[in-house]
């Protein structure tokens, strides 16, 4: 049965539209004549929109829904096709209709990607996100929003990378912030979602891992930590398990990557002489992905001063002999999305499911 706190009419006043979005939690409304026929769509942006130019709450919603929604017809439904849609025209609802233009449902990418979600537990651990940096890899669009908020797909990036833990059962996030903070702060102030979050403010950048001293008191068993330009799509608790299996003190995750170098290679011979040439070859590493988990006690290891990157307490743990674990993963199940070309690789990709 759809939510009747979905459907509204075309006289209905802006202020009982307002009391029917805080209702019915889809950002959207679908307006409907004495038929049940669809007449368009209204979200909390057309709202603002209208306020901003002058509209009040007590004006009808008639001059500013959408009175040519996108919508597929129950007929015709072909996920693919309609995930595509969604991902083109970056909304995140659209209505079904009958032949007869009668609204007969709704389809939203969570429901689209339900079936695909897995709640299974993470147990004993906290996550965090380092949401801190710069994103001078992606400049200029970083000069305008921080890169936790570029849009990928029909969320942002951030969103993305909390999702992958909210999709295996965790609902408490600690998250990094530095650069452009007052903005992401404001974002997750206004879409309210369902999850937890600590927001860890750094007055300094404090690196890689430097903020870890600020929460040490809240710290479980083990920790994720995961870099705000990682999209990773593979079981994590088999990542937990592995680690704690193992005792590892720290585990890496690294994604299997072949470099192909375009060009062919001189082999010398007493510097001068040529040997062979190897044409195009290609190079297969264990790359650092930007995803940890570390024990609780890892964290007494980091050194007194403000800036450190994890790079540099790996160092620190592997001169004092403690477990420093890998666990492998393939290469197209992780999405770098802090380069442009990288971002690209991955929309595509999120266009192709």
């Amino acid at each position: 049965m759809i939510d009747k706190n979905l459907i509204i009419n075309e006289t209905s006043l802006i202020k009982f539209a307002m009391i029917k979005l805080s209702k019915s939690a889809k950002k959207c409304l679908v307006v409907l004549d004495k038929d049940h026929k669809l007449l368009g769509t209204l979200t909390d942006g057309d709202i603002r929109r209208a306020i901003l130019k002058g509209k009040n709450f007590n004006n009808s919603i008639k001059s500013i829904y959408k009175k040519k929604p996108l919508k597929v017809y129950n007929n015709k439904k072909n996920l693919n096709s309609i995930k595509k849609l969604m991902l083109r025209k970056k909304i995140d609802f659209i209505p079904i209709v009958n032949n007869s233009n009668k609204f007969v449902n709704f389809v939203t990418w969570d429901l689209l990607n339900k079936k695909n979600k897995r709640k299974k537990k993470l147990r004993d651990v906290d996550v965090v996100v380092m949401a801190g940096g710069k994103g001078t890899r992606l400049k200029p669009f970083t000069n305008v929003l921080p890169k936790p908020l570029i849009p990928l797909g029909n969320k942002t990036v951030i969103e993305n990378i909390i999702e992958k833990f909210s999709d295996h059962g965790h609902t408490k996030f600690y998250v990094s912030i530095n650069y452009k903070s007052k903005i992401i702060k404001s974002y997750f102030q206004e879409i309210k979602p369902k999850y937890k979050i600590y927001f860890i403010k750094e007055k300094k950048p404090m690196g890689t891992i430097g903020c870890l001293k600020n929460i040490k008191t809240s710290l479980k068993k083990n920790l994720f930590i995961c870099n705000c330009d990682t999209i990773m799509n593979f079981d994590y608790s088999k990542l937990l398990n592995f680690h704690n299996k193992n005792l590892f003190d720290i585990t890496i995750v690294a994604a299997r990557k072949k470099i192909i170098l375009p060009y062919g290679i001189c082999n010398l011979k007493d510097k001068i002489y040529l040997k062979s040439i190897d044409e195009k070859p290609t190079n297969q590493y264990m790359v650092n992905t930007g995803m940890y988990v570390l024990r609780r006690t890892v964290i007494k290891e980091l050194p007194k001063k403000n800036k450190i990157d994890i790079d540099e307490l790996i160092s620190i743990l592997l001169k004092k002999n403690k477990k420093v674990g890998v666990f492998k993963i393939e290469e197209s199940n992780w999405n770098d999305v802090g380069v442009w070309p990288m971002y690209q690789q991955t929309i595509s990709k999120l266009v192709q499911k």
